[in-house]
């Protein structure tokens, strides 16, 4: 008989605390403006490769479900190098650390406005993003590389100016190279806050 009622009273009390929260005239909208500050991380065990960055996001609500905004966010890739000479004496082995910067424009979806218009506390989202990706290194040519990919996130809003998110984001350079030459995309996990005004 608890299983049963458990959901029941999860939903009422999500209702009860958004209600609190986003009384019902302020429904149409959070705010026009949102800003996301977030840390990125992204692991291949199998490679040993490992970006990291921090960004910033700035959108603005063209509508309760639409959002236009622009991105940049850097960070470092990391990874294990050996370079060895023509008479294979070892030059060099160890972590080699390159930096990247990633900028450009992106949109989200959120689709719970269209079907709950008064329900906030909880948003699920789709991201799209495109932009330019530079690339630095000590033992590599700065390359420079059309961006483009997208991603789904999910937030939680404590309140009209202030929540929390997770995303997970593809993109066509978070890639690793496979055993079997071929690229393999990679998420990146993103954790950060978003500011309402």
């Amino acid at each position: 008989m608890a299983t049963v009622l458990q959901k029941p009273i999860i939903i009422l009390a999500l209702l009860l605390v958004n209600s609190m929260l986003f009384p019902q005239n302020n429904h149409n909208n959070l705010t026009p403006w949102c800003i996301k500050p977030y840390y990125g991380k992204q692991y291949d065990k199998e490679l040993d490769h490992n970006y990291s960055c921090i960004g910033l996001e700035a959108f603005f609500f063209l509508s309760q479900s639409i959002n236009v905004g622009a991105f940049v966010n850097g960070g470092t890739f990391k990874y294990s190098m050996t370079f060895y000479e023509d008479n294979n004496f070892i030059l060099y082995d160890g972590e080699c650390r390159d930096l990247f910067w990633k900028y450009g424009i992106n949109s989200e979806f959120h689709p719970i406005p269209l079907l709950f218009p008064n329900f906030r506390i909880i948003d699920v989202y789709l991201d799209g993003h495109i932009g330019l990706f530079i690339f630095t290194s000590d033992y590599w040519p700065t390359k420079y590389k059309f961006l483009y990919g997208m991603g789904i996130g999910l937030a939680l809003n404590l309140s009209k100016h202030f929540g929390l998110f997770y995303e997970r984001n593809y993109d066509n350079v978070n890639t690793t190279l496979q055993k079997n030459n071929k690229e393999k995309i990679k998420a990146m996990n993103r954790f950060g806050l978003n500011f309402h005004f």
